[in-house]
């Protein structure tokens, strides 16, 4: 006994071993690429303006035209390009990462990974204003997919590994680790569970690893140094926090307006990355700070050279140019642009409140790092990845407080005013509703075939009431199923229906027949429907049973589906309740 117990606890240590393993070669491989995706991007974007960072001094430096023509090349050849080979890479890259997770048991093709490089890298060197942060997370879930695809591992696996790519990709673009993980907990692996911390975390460690080789140790960011001046400021913080929520409403709303706004004009998806690049080069000619990622802009902010009326243009300016990216179908990410938005929002706060109390507040630098997290926190609804992942560019133990006011405060006000993510607003679009990480579209691959009972309560209409009741007090049935001579249904009988006569039991009971006092018209389903249209019909009506019928005879009752079964397998299929892995 001892010795079997032995081998299964040795068996179950090795499988762990090797799980991390495969995490390891995840990160390490993640890394590799979010290094590839870096490089290719210099090169890209130096081939394309003469300048592999600086776009601003490039624009100065082009004739206007040429900053037209750039973005405009680039949509014309992403447009065909997408369409043809990869359509899942247009757009930010984390919502296709959920889809996977929640929709295709944790499974991306294998050709995403370049394609998705690709895509963005083209996208980015042509001045579109997405972020590089999603299609890197993109990368890696892919690469995680892929890899627990050819270990042919179960789908819990594959949607782990999936994580663990998506984490690494955090971890290498920022050299921040835990955000990596929190950001795979919280935004890709809605419904967590702790057990996977282990795998998580070594990808993520293992892709910083990588970053920090081949690319310094250093943040995204030029970072000043955090100093809470005064407790009076939390006060401030959280304004900024709700500042911070309506813009983020505001920017997941404006991108989907665009996208409408091409289909009400009936632009092809293959041509609206060159439509989108003709309004974000003729904005780029007045603020050259909307190209690309924007991150010179960031740093411009966090070492106060910008006057507030400069933050307050080149905000409206970045929004705008951002929701034409995306919503032209560009490859790029949300994440990105979130933090240039909050910075610019919180660096005119900041700014504001230094004119109004001077010497009473801190630097408006400052305000632009809580302003970063609190609008992140808003467009993800993910405040604890926004929370941390400013808190690893800052090591400082001092901005935890404002982070933490305005990161809540944000969160509050998106999820009163509008309910969803930036990430579940495009999944949403697509007809994938998410709950708790899971897709609850899954009920329509369910048949009531599958669900209802076969065993049910019949009872003739030409039945008198006090047989009717009767057979009630013996039945463990509330509701009758009335059929006529030919076994046709004809209506059905309720408790309640019987109640109404029970006072006059005694002159009526042999009077009253079944047919007279049931319900005639009854809503029925058939087995071939599926368990959406179930709760559609079970919605706003009181009623606990439905009874299934033939799709060829309607009058042939071929058994009934309760709502208690009904909660119980959206219980089992959707929420993932009482069901043990």
């Amino acid at each position: 006994m001892a010795d079997g117990l032995s081998a299964r606890s040795r068996s179950h240590t090795q499988r762990m071993v090797l799980l991390l393993l495969v995490a390891a070669l995840i990160g390490l491989s993640t890394g590799a690429l979010a290094v590839a995706f870096r490089f290719l991007l210099l090169k890209g974007t130096a081939l394309v303006w003469g300048e592999s960072y600086d776009l601003i001094a490039a624009v100065h430096r082009l004739p206007w035209y040429a900053v037209v023509v750039i973005p405009v090349a680039g949509g014309l050849l992403l447009g065909p390009f997408v369409s043809r080979w990869a359509p899942e890479t247009r757009g930010a890259g984390v919502p296709e990462v959920i889809e996977a997770v929640v929709v295709r048991e944790g499974n991306i093709r294998h050709r995403t990974t370049l394609c998705k490089m690709f895509a963005t890298v083209l996208s980015l060197s042509c001045g579109a204003s997405v972020g590089r942060e999603g299609p890197v997370v993109h990368m890696g879930a892919s690469v995680g997919s892929s890899l627990a695809q050819w270990l042919k591992l179960s789908a819990e696996w594959k949607r782990v590994f999936l994580a663990c790519g998506a984490a690494a990709g955090i971890a290498a673009t920022f050299n921040a680790p835990m955000a990596g993980m929190l950001f795979a907990a919280e935004i890709i692996l809605v419904d967590f569970q702790v057990n996977y911390l282990s795998q998580i975390a070594v990808s993520a460690v293992t892709a910083t690893m990588v970053s920090h080789h081949f690319l310094g140790s250093l943040p995204a960011f030029v970072v000043p140094l955090f100093r809470l001046q005064s407790y009076w400021e939390i006060p401030a913080y959280f304004v900024l926090g709700l500042l911070a929520g309506v813009l983020a409403i505001g920017f997941i709303r404006t991108i989907s307006w665009v996208e409408d706004g091409f289909q009400r004009l009936g632009v092809a998806p293959i041509w609206r990355p060159a439509v989108g690049g003709v309004l974000v080069g003729l904005i780029a000619l007045q603020f050259p700070q909307v190209l690309s990622v924007g991150y010179p802009t960031m740093n411009q902010v966090l070492t106060d050279q910008l006057l507030p009326l400069a933050m307050l243009l080149i905000l409206l300016a970045k929004w705008l140019a951002t929701a034409l990216s995306v919503g032209a179908g560009f490859s790029g990410g949300i994440f990105a642009p979130s933090l240039v938005l909050g910075g610019l929002l919180g660096g005119l706060c900041g700014a504001v409140l230094e004119l109004v109390f001077p010497g009473a507040t801190a630097p408006a630098s400052l305000y632009a790092l809580v302003g970063m997290a609190a609008m992140v926190s808003g467009t993800t609804l993910a405040p604890i990845t926004a929370i941390f992942t400013i808190f690893e560019l800052t090591y400082n133990f001092e901005i935890i407080l404002p982070l933490m006011t305005s990161c809540i405060a944000s969160l509050l006000v998106v999820q009163g005013g509008y309910g969803l993510s930036i990430y579940e607003t495009r999944l949403v679009r697509k007809g994938v509703k998410i709950v708790r990480g899971r897709d609850i579209n899954l009920l329509r691959s369910l048949r009531v075939a599958d669900y209802m009972e076969h065993s049910f309560e019949q009872v003739h209409e030409g039945m008198p009431l006090g047989k009717l009741v009767d057979l009630a007090q013996e039945s463990a049935y509330p509701h009758f199923v009335v059929v006529n001579r030919e076994n046709r249904m004809v209506g059905m009988l309720s408790m309640s229906d019987l109640r109404v006569c029970l006072n006059e039991m005694g002159e009526l009971g042999a009077l009253v027949l079944a047919s007279e006092i049931m319900t005639r018209q009854v809503i029925t389903i058939t087995p071939e429907q599926n368990l959406e249209s179930a709760f559609e019909l079970f919605e706003g009506r009181h009623i606990s049973t439905l009874p299934v019928v033939s799709a060829d005879d309607r009058g042939r009752v071929l058994g009934i589906l309760k709502k208690s079964g009904l909660i119980q397998a959206y219980n089992q299929n959707v929420l993932k309740v009482g069901v043990t892995t």
